[in-house]
């Protein structure tokens, strides 16, 4: 891009230069847009949800001894966690029947149950509302319903596996009670079928006052000392739990106790939420993971604690056994010499008032249980079930994508014309090209359409004109549309070279060009004809011994001409064609009798072929040539070769009175055309000036007023 300061209206003329690498541009995104939007939109995804609202439920003594820690195991994100969790999707998938309702341990731990139970988990997101207690389950899919139905069955099994698990303690504790019922009742019928068989076998047996109260207290004493060594047994079963390592043979890390709302209830029932937890931590992340690491830690010191506490309650126990057994040696000392069948029965009665005494405690006990039972413990509530979604969350918006397409194919084809623009390093402004070359534009060529040109001619001439004729007269277009703009231009260009050779009389002028294809000789043959209609007596010489095409241009023979005047095999005077010559020609007689001031007009063709045009052009024949010519003619025009091919031009600029040089604006770089203009100026030719070929209007906008003028 030429290095000028740059206006609002040459960004204009930027875009305008470049619009159809902008509409090409962004109808290549366009049609990406659509297709993408069309063809390669992924399945429709759906996604519904529901909500569920969880409120820690808790005993007075668990909500002070969990104030008293850092976090609480039940937090909500542990809870959000849990939903995803084995258990959890465990139930989901029966319920919706996927896997195995009554799955064996083998059929869990396999492969197929695994995965399907991990698909199902994949499917479902949990995450907590703002800083509400209402956890939000959602659920995507490609089907509608079934992920419907997966949002439902994960809000009810997480509802289930809460209940569960925070009525899990009261269940085992029911459950135990059931098989001490069992146990008890066995004894209770043992004690008094034995009790029966005595009275039957003895008859009555009477004690005194003294002898029975003895027996009653060694009765009572007795009675003390079983419970307090099954008490004691359940203690020590409780501390080998604890101390067992994980994965041992032994239960399980839970313990049962019989005192919910004492410290050691509160501390098993917060080891059995820290236990649930790290399972479903485990589900996530490896034993490793910090998290986890914290959770096993957190277990530990409850165990810890829990032990001190059984600990405390073992030696308790201990203490009272060496009471109880010394107080029953006490009492067996005093009834030794009662009667044995006294004692017998007195052991009899004891043992069906102890088991009927703990087997009535059990029963109350398992009222109890099976009210609590009844009463469940519910956190969990669902407070929005999940609908069929109706709209899949990737529907495409193809309005909206392809007004975001049009957009940015836009933006792409600006930034895309810029940059061309940037790159081009020919010069694309007439500023440019005076400011570049140090030289006036002399003529501004405005930029044709090869159709259109035909069409012209092919209105102007004869309807029987052969295809070829039109092809080439096409191109004299001061000819065929003298009141078109190209003609406009040439007869500007006419009257800026008269202006240029004011100070000097110029007889003689070379066109030339950097390199191929500049429009030199469609330029100079237009020249000489607007110069001959003028007046001025013009020989337009083809000095383009290698590719001649101005003979083409005017329907002339190729020989005789310049070539053959330099041999001297002909006079050079014999060599030029007049506009008798043009009569007979291609053009024809109508069209050079209805173009006034063809008389005026000489032309000397390019003449034979010769192997070595460089000899031809002896610069001393040139230049007695030249100087023979100006004395018989007001101007002489030379159409020469390019000058970066070959070096006929430079050796023939410094025989005439000026030199134009052609320029096709953007066909170039600027680096060679400033060689072009070096070796001009090295050979010492008077440059008059720079021809403009091919100019678009955002280049020059002079063109649109010559379209006003002549419209």
């Amino acid at each position: 891009m030429a290095q000028y300061e740059l206006e609002l209206i040459d960004y204009w003329f930027i875009l305008k230069k470049r619009k159809y690498l902008i509409l090409f541009a962004a109808g290549l995104v366009l049609l990406f847009t659509f297709a993408f939007s069309t063809f390669l939109q992924p399945a429709p995804l759906y996604e519904t949800f529901a909500r569920v609202k969880f409120d820690r439920s808790s005993t007075v003594a668990q909500q002070l001894l969990e104030s008293l820690t850092v976090s609480s195991p039940n937090d909500l994100a542990s809870q959000t966690e849990f939903i995803r969790s084995f258990p959890v999707m465990e139930r989901v998938g029966q319920q919706l029947n996927l896997i195995q309702a009554d799955a064996t341990p083998e059929i869990r731990k396999s492969a197929p149950y695994l995965s399907a139970i991990y698909d199902l988990s994949q499917q479902v997101k949990a995450a907590r509302e703002a800083d509400t207690n209402i956890i939000k389950i959602t659920t995507s899919g490609e089907n509608p319903e079934f992920i419907a139905e997966l949002a439902n069955a994960t809000a009810e099994a997480y509802r289930l596996e809460n209940i569960a698990t925070r009525n899990r303690l009261v269940t085992e504790s029911r459950r135990f009670v059931e098989d001490q019922l069992g146990i008890l009742e066995r004894k209770l019928t043992d004690a008094e079928n034995a009790l029966l068989r005595f009275k039957e076998r003895e008859g009555q047996v009477f004690l005194a006052d003294e002898a029975k109260a003895a027996l009653d207290a060694y009765t009572k004493l007795e009675g003390e000392l079983d419970s307090l060594l099954r008490v004691k047994e359940e203690t020590k079963r409780q501390i080998e739990m604890l101390k067992a390592p994980d994965g041992s043979g032994i239960a399980g890390e839970r313990i049962f106790t019989e005192e919910p709302l004492a410290h050691l209830g509160v501390l098993n029932s917060k080891l059995m939420d820290l236990i649930q937890e790290r399972a479903t931590a485990l589900l996530n992340y490896l034993p490793e993971h910090p998290q986890v690491q914290e959770l096993t830690r957190k277990i530990a010191n409850v165990k810890r604690e829990m032990l001190g506490e059984l600990q405390s309650k073992m030696n308790t126990l201990v203490l009272r056994e060496t009471a109880l057994k010394e107080q029953i040696g006490q009492y067996r000392s005093r009834y030794l010499a009662f009667p044995k069948a006294a004692i017998i029965l007195s052991r009899l009665e004891r043992d069906v008032k102890v088991n009927s005494d703990l087997y009535s405690a059990l029963k109350v006990k398992h009222q109890e249980l099976l009210i609590k039972s009844a009463e469940r413990i519910e956190e969990v509530t669902i407070i929005t079930p999940a609908t069929t979604p109706a709209v899949p969350v990737n529907a495409p918006n193809n309005s909206l994508n392809l007004m975001v397409g049009s957009l940015m194919g836009v933006f792409l084809g600006i930034v895309l014309a810029f940059a061309r623009e940037s790159f081009d390093t020919s010069i694309g402004t007439i500023e440019g090209v005076e400011d570049f070359l140090k030289v006036p534009v002399l003529g501004v060529i405005p930029q044709f359409d090869d159709k259109e040109l035909i069409e012209v001619a092919k209105a102007a001439l004869p309807p029987n004109t052969s295809r070829e004729t039109v092809e080439s007269l096409s191109r004299l277009i001061c000819l065929v549309d003298p009141k078109s703009v190209l003609s406009e231009s040439l007869r500007s260009l006419r009257t800026n070279i008269q202006f240029a050779s004011m100070d000097r009389r110029v007889k003689s002028i070379l066109f030339t060009s950097a390199g191929l294809g500049e429009g030199k000789s469609t330029s100079i043959v237009n020249l000489a004809i607007t110069l001959a209609q003028e007046g001025q007596r013009v020989l337009l010489v083809d000095a383009d011994l290698r590719r001649p095409i101005v003979h083409q241009r005017l329907g002339l023979e190729r020989e005789p001409g310049l070539t053959d005047a330099l041999l001297g095999t002909v006079p050079w005077s014999r060599a030029v064609r007049s506009a008798t010559d043009l009569m007979l020609g291609k053009i024809g007689l109508d069209r050079v009798v209805n173009s006034p001031g063809l008389d005026n007009l000489s032309i000397m063709t390019s003449g034979s072929a010769t192997a070595n045009p460089s000899e031809c052009l002896n610069l001393n024949k040139i230049k007695n040539l030249i100087a023979e010519m100006q004395e018989q003619y007001d101007l002489v025009l030379f159409d020469t070769p390019p000058i970066l091919p070959v070096t006929d031009a430079v050796a023939i600029s410094s025989r005439v009175d000026g030199t134009i040089l052609v320029y096709q604006v953007g066909r170039i770089g600027r680096n060679a055309l400033r060689r072009a203009k070096f070796l001009l100026d090295h050979a010492q030719a008077n440059i008059l000036g720079v021809v403009l070929t091919n100019v678009r209007a955002e280049v020059t906008p002079e063109s649109v007023y010559y379209r006003y003028d002549y419209r």
